[in-house]
């Protein structure tokens, strides 16, 4: 609201949004104190927007701070709020400046819905470490009832869900442990939620959704208790340890109030851990309870308080990772640490399943690393039987001498017979095994016991969930790059005069980017380049790209001159991009022979042109973006390119990198081109997205794109 009406020469501004009840509510304000009498302000700006569509300017004596004309402006289609300047009678706006405050309107709602996005991505990821660090916190206090008492506090209070409750397993039946809000015969509810969980062959559904518990048939046999205790709907989430059943997690919303596929996505992990924690808790109560009568079980008791504690730093840590590897290497040093190890090993299985390929190896000895690599960073038949079990039936194995009897690979066999022991365990999701995970002493005086297995399980259970999140998201991050490069130009064009340098660097999105650019040779010895950045990110962010190089190479030569092709490229693309969407571009064409350069832009950052001498200034031009109205003319600009001299273009992507709240900016860019301006031009392309990448701390917020043209 400050920059609209500062640059206008607004008296005062106003920001408004529509209300449910369809009046319009203040959202922000600038050149009136807080408080002042804004009362015929909404109904001017309401009536200008029913008698006009589009920003327009009205008279009224009706308004405050003794203004006479009232502008609106509509940000967004459809709006996301609506921009009102108030100017004194005689000093409203003219026809240019309402065209760039139109201009101005597109940007400010993309602005503002980014802000909404990032404030419910903000929400999402405080509410996903908190139930994190809930099972952290209560695993750590190893209390039963601590754990239990702390998770349906904290999930009614995160999920604000009214009605939460934990149930254990008591043989057949269930039991209450923990509940929040819940009243009445609930538990009959869970214990028929719990059946349609674990269904008739027991293949664990890791949660079940009943939107309408009084009218869903898969209730029916419990209809009368979903009404006595006042039952709207409910989500269940079975408690499950190594295939077995040990309780429900369940949470009772109004009708209508669903936590959201988000929520119900965080209840599913949460399950996972909590059944984890409830085993460790149990088992330590066990333990407590003959602690006072054997002086061994206080040895125990340390132990098992040590491994909890490990447990949840490795579900802090992890939960902080998206690297694959770096997900890999921490479970196999943890395990190691923690169980008093002398190695551990990591394998996956290969796109074919035909083998185990290992991807992560930590030993304790750094001097024997070399050694052990050799025997255990090998890969392992897939199908081999007792691999098979792991896989199939989450069987963990020990390794042995004997052939058969753990299937220990050839090089690790002498080792066995000299009293080695080993064993390996599945790395499992409540879906599926993702990898085994291979421990080994080398002391035959310490063994690996079952209580080391028993807690190798439990820490690849911890760390599944992780792993397979990286694994998604590396896949993803994959194919998004991969879609995006295929947009690209597959080589340099070679143009008389010319030398082109040029890159493209993604951020750690995994959604596919919107920067596209491209190289045609004109008929008259040319070369034209379009460098263009799409709105949003995604699938359909790729079809605009798409769409976008299709443009460029079908008009480039049919409407050769910059300003002709964009208006060629605008009155196309507004028919075919969704509403709301556009293009920002920019298109030269240059003469390598002549030196003669000829550039116009749609909305996108003004190319830097950096001369011999080291003075660098920006190739400005004006003109709308691609796709918000038909008919536009852009302004088109010629210079003179001196030998030795640099054109560089790029996407917003690289002004806008961000450390903390400050950005790269263009000053810094400047000064950048100064001092580099000798480099060749790729060289020189790098070296920008490398600047901008490092000045972001290596966590790029959009994806960049540098093209650079030097005049030989």
């Amino acid at each position: 609201v400050r920059l609209a009406a500062s640059a206008l020469g607004a008296s005062v501004g106003l920001l408004w949004q529509r209300g449910p009840d369809g009046t319009l509510e203040l959202m922000g304000l600038h050149g009136l104190v807080p408080g002042a009498d804004l009362e015929d302000a909404p109904s001017v700006a309401t009536s200008a927007l029913e008698d006009a569509g589009g920003i327009h300017a009205v008279s009224s004596s009706r308004l405050p701070g003794g203004a006479g004309v009232s502008t609106t402006l509509p940000l967004g289609e459809p709006p996301i709020g609506f921009l009102q300047l108030l100017f004194p009678a005689g000093a409203e706006p003219g026809s240019d400046e309402l065209e760039r405050l139109t201009t101005f309107g597109v940007r400010a709602a993309h602005a503002l819905r980014t802000g909404v996005e990032a404030r419910e991505l903000e929400l999402e990821l405080t509410r996903a470490r908190s139930l994190l660090a809930v099972v952290g916190q209560a695993t750590a206090e190893l209390s039963l009832a601590h754990t239990l008492e702390t998770a349906v506090e904290q999930i009614a209070d995160l999920l604000a869900v009214e009605h939460v409750a934990v149930y254990l397993r008591d043989g057949d039946r269930l039991v209450p442990a923990a509940g929040h809000g819940v009243t009445g015969p609930h538990t009959r509810v869970a214990e028929r939620l719990l059946e349609l969980g674990i269904g008739p062959a027991r293949r664990f559904r890791p949660l079940v959704d009943v939107a309408d518990a009084p009218t869903d048939t898969r209730l029916a046999d419990v209809r009368d208790a979903v009404r006595d205790a006042n039952i709207g709907a409910a989500v269940g989430a079975p408690l499950v340890v190594r295939d077995e059943v040990i309780g429900l997690l369940a949470v009772y919303p109004e009708p209508g109030l669903s936590p959201g596929e988000s929520g119900i996505a965080l209840l599913g992990a949460l399950a996972a851990q909590l059944a984890v924690a409830v085993q460790n808790a149990q088992l330590h109560e066990r333990t407590a309870e003959l602690s006072s009568q054997r002086e061994a079980a206080l040895a125990s008791e340390r132990d098992a308080a040590r491994r909890l504690g490990a447990l949840y730093e490795i579900s802090r840590s992890f939960a902080q990772s998206l690297s694959l590897e770096a997900t890999l290497e921490a479970l196999a040093r943890t395990v190691v640490d923690v169980l008093d190890v002398d190695a551990a090993i990591i394998r996956m299985p290969d796109e074919r399943r035909e083998k185990l390929e290992p991807r992560a190896l930590h030993v304790k000895d750094p001097g024997m690393d070399a050694a052990v690599r050799a025997i255990l960073f090998r890969p392992a038949p897939f199908g081999a039987s007792q691999i098979q079990r792991l896989f199939r039936e989450r069987m963990p194995f020990r390794l042995r001498r004997r052939p058969g009897l753990g299937e220990a690979p050839d090089l690790l066999a002498p080792f066995l017979e000299r009293g080695w022991t080993g064993a390996t365990v599945p790395v499992a999701t409540p879906a599926e095994v993702i990898a085994s995970l291979g421990i080994v002493s080398f002391r035959p005086g310490s063994p690996i016991t079952n209580e080391a297995v028993d807690a190798a399980v439990a820490i690849a259970g911890q760390a599944a969930l992780a792993i397979d999140n990286a694994r998604l998201y590396q896949q993803q991050k994959a194919f998004a790059d991969t879609m995006q490069r295929s947009l690209l130009p597959r080589s340099r064009p070679s143009v008389a005069g010319l030398e082109v340098g040029e890159v493209y660097e993604s951020s750690a999105r995994v959604d596919v980017g919107g920067d596209v650019y491209d190289f045609v040779e004109l008929d008259d010895g040319r070369l034209a380049v379009v460098l263009g950045d799409v709105t949003g990110h995604g699938v359909e962010a790729t079809a605009d790209m798409a769409m976008a190089k299709f443009v460029f190479r079908s008009l480039a030569r049919e409407h050769p001159e910059p300003a002709d092709f964009l208006a060629a490229a605008n009155d196309v693309i507004v028919d075919e991009i969704a509403t709301g969407k556009f293009i920002t571009m920019t298109y030269l064409a240059i003469d390598g022979a002549r030196g003669e350069v000829a550039a116009s832009g749609a909305g996108h950052p003004p190319p830097r042109v950096v001369l011999p001498d080291g003075s660098v200034h920006g190739l400005e031009t004006r003109g709308l973006a691609l796709g918000i109205e038909e008919g536009q003319g852009y302004e088109e600009r010629r210079i003179e390119l001196p030998p030795g001299s640099t054109i560089v273009m790029y996407t917003d992507g690289v002004i806008e990198a961000r450390r903390n709240s400050e950005l790269y900016g263009v000053e810094r860019l400047d000064e950048l081109l100064r001092t580099h301006r000798e480099l060749a031009p790729h060289a020189l392309a790098r070296t920008i997205a490398r600047d901008a990448r490092s000045f972001a701390d290596g966590d790029l917020s959009d994806d960049l794109a540098v093209v650079v043209i030097r005049r030989t």
